[in-house]
């Protein structure tokens, strides 16, 4: 499995726990997706939306799954699901969820990416 994660890297105001909110995924083709993280039970209804299905171990967590709102999980399979909301349409959302299927170790691309280059609201890179 390639695929890995980090939180949100900024500063900010010690009552905002924004580093509990937000979390990027980094897909194959280098890209790094920002979502907002909700409890498996707390996840507003976003048909359609991008989610990573994820499980805490410790102080890491682990996806352990990628696809579209609602995603069926086995109970205890996730504790936590990340919805990636900023594709602004039916093809980058395509191309985001197939990116991150291919870092999860799912699939191959249906086609080249062209995320880094033609998706700039979508794609934002970590801080080194």
């Amino acid at each position: 499995m390639m695929i890995h994660g980090s939180p949100i890297r900024f500063s900010f105001p010690d009552d905002t726990s924004f580093d509990e909110r937000f979390w990027y995924w980094r897909g194959a083709s280098g890209c790094d997706y920002i979502h907002s993280i909700y409890a498996v039970d707390a996840c507003p209804p976003l048909t359609g939306a991008v989610c990573m299905a994820v499980k805490r171990r410790g102080g890491k967590r682990v996806a352990v799954a990628a696809g579209t709102y609602p995603l069926a999980l086995r109970p205890g399979e996730a504790d936590e699901i990340h919805v990636h909301l900023l594709a602004r349409s039916e093809e980058e959302r395509r191309e985001t969820l197939a990116d991150l299927r291919l870092a999860l170790g799912g699939g191959r691309p249906a086609a080249p990416f062209a995320a880094a280059a033609r998706i700039p609201a979508v794609a934002f890179p970590l801080a080194a």
